[in-house]
Formats: C-alpha cells, sequence, structure tokens
C-alpha cells in the first residue's frame, strides 16, 4: 500500500467520523428545537385558556343550566343566543386546545399541572349544560375533549409526582421563610 492508498483511507476515516459527529451533533440540536417549540406551544396554549375575552365568555355562561331547564327551552332559546354565542367561543378557545393535547400535539400533564384547576372549575360551569345540549342534540361529542382535558387534570392531579426530582419535594424548601 503506497502512501496515496493510505491518505485516501485516512481522507475516507476522516470523512466518516465527521459525518457521525455532525449526525450526533444534530440530533441534539433538532431535540433541543424540539422542546423549545413545545414550550412554546403550551405558553401559547396557555395564553389562549386564559385569554380575557374566555373567561368573559365563561362568567355570562354561569347558570346556564338554570336558562335552559327543558328539552324544549334549549329548542326554542338558545340557538343563536347569548350563550349559543358564548359557547362557540369557548369551543373555539378549549376545545381546540384539548383536541391537540388529546391527539398528543401538546404535552396534556404540562398544561395541567400549570392550569389545570382552572380547566376544571371552567369545565364545571358548563358540564351540566353540556351533558343536555348532548342529549338534545343527540351528539355525544359536543365539547368531549374538553371534558377529556378537565378529566385528565382530574386524574393526573392525583399522580404522585416523581420521588427522584427536588424539584417536586415536599420539604424542598423547608426552614426558609419567605419575605416579599
Amino acid at each position: 500500500m503506497n502512501s496515496g492508498d493510505l491518505f485516501a483511507a485516512a481522507s475516507v476515516v476522516v470523512s466518516m467520523l465527521a459525518l457521525g459527529v455532525s449526525a450526533i451533533l444534530l440530533g441534539r440540536q433538532n431535540k433541543h428545537l424540539e422542546h423549545e417549540r413545545n414550550a412554546l406551544a403550551i405558553l401559547e396554549a396557555i395564553n389562549r385558556l386564559t385569554d380575557a375575552t374566555a373567561m368573559a365568555a365563561f362568567e355570562g355562561l354561569e347558570g346556564v343550566h338554570q336558562r335552559y331547564p327543558t328539552d324544549q327551552d334549549i329548542l326554542t332559546r338558545y340557538d343563536d343566543s347569548d350563550d349559543d354565542r358564548a359557547l362557540l367561543l369557548v369551543a373555539q378557545y378549549f376545545e381546540t386546545v384539548a383536541t391537540l393535547a388529546r391527539r398528543r400535539v401538546l404535552d396534556a400533564s404540562l398544561l395541567v399541572d400549570a392550569i389545570g384547576y382552572m380547566i376544571r372549575v371552567r369545565w364545571g360551569t358548563i358540564r351540566e349544560f353540556v351533558y343536555h345540549l348532548r342529549k338534545v342534540r343527540g351528539n355525544d361529542f359536543i365539547f368531549e375533549n374538553f371534558e377529556w382535558l378537565a378529566m385528565y387534570s382530574a386524574w393526573w392531579r392525583e399522580i404522585p409526582r416523581p420521588g427522584n426530582d427536588p424539584n417536586f419535594d415536599r420539604d424542598q424548601f423547608a426552614g426558609i421563610e419567605f419575605k416579599l
């Protein structure tokens, strides 16, 4: 084997090493970018669910079940009412985000860790009416994703947090006094 062959073989080995290292580094960078995209998506979802317009819609929906106590009330007075418009807005915000969480586009556990209580309270505001509306419309899928997210949140709050992570240790701040 002459020096030209050795140089060519060394060149191929160096190229393969460079390709391998580049692949590893690009994989790590891609993972980092994926985490950033997910974090931005979760923050946007939280922003959407806590939007003042959505909160105002829920305030208007307080007591909606009492306003339409019978099937006939829903059939004659609900369509094109303020409550109908408020529920459409809620669907636009909550049902969309809940669908993305249910389909695993968004991490549902992060969402419910951050705003689970709010999700459960908001679902509680419309739950009875939605069940009644489903029956009257003959459609069991009305707000099914929002209900799923609220139920997931209720389930998730009972799950023990990781025992080996100091950020979930109940005694993490023992002995430290919080001062403003």
